[in-house]
């Protein structure tokens, strides 16, 4: 078994390795987000690419998880970049579960959806406070459905108690965050990570990333797919398929550098933008559940009325944005990502293992 330390020298010498004597993923590592891809050749043992892959996504939430549980600081970004960051930890994880200790990645996965639990509250209020906030963009802003409205000194008055309810709210739902931090450094979450990672089995025997990853990644299409083909009529539906689109979007950063270069250009922009268009409807969706819960209830009568106003309009948004993909979404496009998804499992730069 090897040190913390040891490992972490090894993890230089190949990002070293990786710099001057680039494998075919470096072909596309300026397509993909480069902080997220460990740039490895599909031929080295899949234990030294799991260790290094685990080391950054579990220390990327480790970074981000006290700025974002910081109170004095409500930039939108931090909330948004540790769910992120919990998300491609939990796709790391499950991507490589068979090679980790049941019981350390268990210990992972309950305090990484505990995390990204806690942003998400912190996250729906960010987005509503952004769009009540800036009047400025017909597209992004709630506003009451009339001009003289608006313009009223009532309309107004009650808009900004409004904004003021918002921020009070979004200080409160970073408090949760707050001590899942300090209950993770008291659990030691760096000890934890180097113990995780020195369980991980290291041999030149072991299969090659390549072949590993192929294997891996089938299930994964197979499971969005699944969820790519249903008729979304429902919310639900439509959640569930971007949960799926992000899982494999993550997975093809894992998996990069065994994708052929112009094909998985293809498949990730693919994705990211079924993401955008999907998020645009959850966001739409959770705001009117939030306005909705709120209209009805009584501590809120002072502002019931431009709390109805905003749940219809962004009733009506989450509607036209859910049409909007449904229209997009159509069954050659869904054809096509599946073919070029299978043709990809099949070109030598995947499957090649020598």
């Amino acid at each position: 078994m090897r040190s913390g330390r040891s490992r972490w020298l090894l993890d230089c010498i190949a990002d070293l390795h990786s710099m001057f004597f680039p494998s075919d993923a470096s072909s596309i590592s300026m397509v993909l987000p480069t902080r997220w891809i460990v740039v490895d050749d599909q031929r080295m043992p899949v234990g030294h690419v799991a260790a290094r892959t685990l080391r950054r996504r579990l220390e990327a939430v480790w970074l981000e998880l006290p700025h974002a549980g910081n109170c004095s600081d409500l930039t939108p970004d931090r909330v948004h970049r540790i769910r992120v960051a919990t998300r491609r930890g939990l796709v790391a994880l499950d991507a490589f579960r068979t090679l980790l200790s049941s019981s350390r990645c268990a210990w992972f996965e309950k305090r990484l959806r505990r995390i990204r639990h806690a942003a998400g509250e912190a996250r729906d209020l960010d987005v509503l406070a952004d769009r009540l906030s800036n009047d400025s963009s017909n597209t992004t802003t709630i506003a009451t459905p009339s001009e003289d409205k608006i313009q009223s000194l009532a309309a107004r008055t009650a808009r900004n108690r409004l904004v003021a309810m918002l921020a009070r709210q979004r200080d409160v739902s970073r408090q949760p965050i707050h001590s899942i931090s300090q209950k993770l450094r008291d659990d030691d979450w760096p000890g934890q990570l180097e113990r995780l990672l020195d369980d991980i089995p290291q041999s030149h025997k072991q299969m090659r990333f390549g072949d590993y990853a192929r294997q891996r990644f089938k299930p994964m299409i197979k499971r969005f797919f699944s969820a790519a083909n249903r008729k979304l009529r429902h919310a639900d539906e439509m959640h569930a398929l971007r949960i799926e689109g992000k899982r494999l979007r993550y997975a093809m950063e894992l998996f990069a550098g065994v994708f052929a270069p112009r094909t998985r250009a293809r498949c990730y922009d693919s994705l990211e933008q079924l993401q955008k268009m999907l998020g645009d409807f959850t966001d739409h969706a959770a705001a009117a559940d939030r306005l909705g819960r709120w209209a009805n209830d009584r501590s809120a009568l002072p502002l019931r009325q431009i709390l109805v106003e905003l749940h219809r309009e962004e009733v009506a948004m989450a509607d036209e944005s859910r049409m909007l993909f449904v229209k997009w979404w159509r069954p050659s496009r869904r054809r096509t990502l599946r073919q070029r998804f299978d043709l990809a499992l099949e070109e030598p730069s995947f499957s090649r293992s020598a």
